[in-house]
């Protein structure tokens, strides 16, 4: 059984491979790398460092938020013991599940490491952790990288990663989260400004008046997405995650840019509204289409086309409830208030907005609270509940406002009557693509509720069966 790697041997083992370096560079031999640092530059040679006594950073931005979506116990190893064997483990699991790893590995495989890394003294990572654990599959032995002077602390870490992550000889890109997650340390550091940090993740701009905003809003932009996501996770109560919200980052863009026009001059509707595309979106909603959930469409559109499904419309008295209850914003960083909006009252306590209109807050939130395996539990108007399988709801739901878009669209002459009828049904068949790949992810787990999903389908078959007698061709009475 090899026996763990002691600090000072860890040490030993790094200042011996850059003391190696150093004479391979003095001889001829050897490369270096200009690094800037504390405001000047220093020649670091790249030394090949023994992959066994290099540890993965439990501190990297790369994977925070797959980090924040791990189960607690997982959160609680990394957290406590994070250069442990365990907590390693764990994060090389998670590098190795990022969306470029395998690229990275067959580019190492093919070409070997053509970029250093960055090590501290005591053997962390800065970066290329991606590359170490790529280089360990591949049975490498070495890694080369340049190792900081002694004296680095968090600060000096922090702004490097930063910089590194903008340069273009980054193998890999944060994903939408990370970044996210990145823009948040660096606010709450205390050490960056908001237009300082704009400025680093946009190095195009200049120091003009108009460039200096536009840093500004950036990075304010970010945070307001951040906190609405915060705000879906808090909501969710864990059944959602971080990497949910990778892909949908411009939904989450169409949500807040809707939400800040109308805030300041009516926040109940800016929070119904929200609440609603909300919905939308974890219903599986185009972004193009969140744009038209309005007030407008929730007042005169929406309960008439929810009504049209046998499934919810025994439920609609509840689910479209007047009143409904705004999920307090989750955790932020400080000034994310100022930047995203405050929905809770003096107390801490979150508002009830009761303005006698159609909300989907309830159903929003039923969504938000059910993995996508799991049953929704509907209430219904006399107190009982009925269990449907989440694809279910969430496909309904998914027609439903398809159905009251198009129908808002035509009204407004935005969809003309003769072409209504294939708009329709180009839409069904998106949805039923979706019932399809849906029930191909949950038919065989445990607690899927067969007896529901095949009452929807024979309603589906009811529908369709009713559609094809409608579109018969009529027989010619000259015949």
């Amino acid at each position: 059984m090899t026996q763990p790697i002691t600090t000072a041997t860890r040490e030993s083992s790094i200042q011996a491979a850059v003391e190696a370096a150093k004479q391979a560079v003095v001889a001829g031999g050897g490369t270096a790398e200009e690094l800037r640092w504390k405001g000047s530059k220093l020649i670091l040679p790249v030394a090949s460092v023994d992959l066994d006594v290099v540890l993965l950073s439990p501190h990297s931005h790369r994977i925070k938020a797959q980090l924040q979506s791990l189960p607690q116990a997982e959160q609680a190893v990394v957290a406590t013991d994070p250069y442990g064997s365990h907590a390693q483990g764990i994060i090389a699991r998670l590098l190795r599940d990022t969306p470029g790893y395998e690229r990275i590995k067959n580019a190492l495989a093919n070409e070997g490491q053509l970029f250093p890394g960055v090590l501290t003294t005591g053997g962390v990572l800065v970066n290329a952790n991606t590359r170490a654990v790529a280089l360990r599959e591949l049975r490498g032995q070495y890694i080369k990288v340049i190792v900081l002077p002694a004296d680095a602390g968090p600060k000096e870490i922090t702004e490097l990663e930063l910089r590194l992550q903008m340069e273009q000889d980054v193998k890999q890109e944060y994903t939408f989260t990370s970044q996210l997650l990145f823009i948040e340390d660096l606010i709450n550091s205390g050490n960056y400004t908001t237009l300082e940090i704009g400025r680093a993740l946009r190095p195009a701009l200049t120091t003009s008046r108009r460039d200096s905003k536009a840093a500004t809003d950036l990075v304010e932009g970010e945070l307001r997405l951040l906190g609405l996501i915060r705000e879906v996770v808090s909501a969710s109560g864990g059944a959602i995650d971080f990497l949910y919200f990778d892909d949908q980052r411009q939904a989450l863009i169409e949500i807040d840019q809707d939400y800040q026009r109308l805030k300041s001059t009516n926040p109940d509707e800016a929070a119904r509204i929200r609440d609603a595309q909300l919905a939308g979106m974890i219903a599986g909603v185009d972004y193009r289409r969140l744009r038209e959930i309005d007030s407008t469409l929730l007042d005169t559109y929406v309960a008439p086309a929810l009504g049209e499904s046998t499934t919810l419309s025994p439920h609609l008295d509840v689910l479209l409830a007047h009143a409904a209850v705004t999920p307090p914003v989750g955790a932020a960083p400080a000034g994310v208030s100022d930047f995203f909006g405050d929905d809770e009252n003096a107390d801490g306590e979150s508002q009830t907005v009761v303005n006698g209109k159609p909300s989907l807050s309830v159903i929003y939130t039923l969504l938000a609270q059910t993995k996508p395996e799991d049953d929704v539990t509907l209430p219904t108007p006399e107190g009982e509940t009925v269990t449907l399988p989440r694809v279910v709801v969430a496909t309904e739901l998914f027609s439903g406002l398809s159905t009251a878009i198009e129908n808002k669209k035509r009204d407004f002459r935005q969809i003309d009557d003769l072409t209504a009828p294939m708009i329709h049904l180009k839409e069904a068949a998106r949805v039923l693509d979706k019932a399809a790949a849906a029930y191909a992810d949950v038919q065989g787990r445990p607690g899927f509720n067969n007896s529901a999903f095949r009452a929807a389908v024979q309603e589906y078959e009811r529908a369709a069966a009713a559609f094809s007698a409608a579109a018969a061709p009529a027989e010619d009475p000259r015949v």
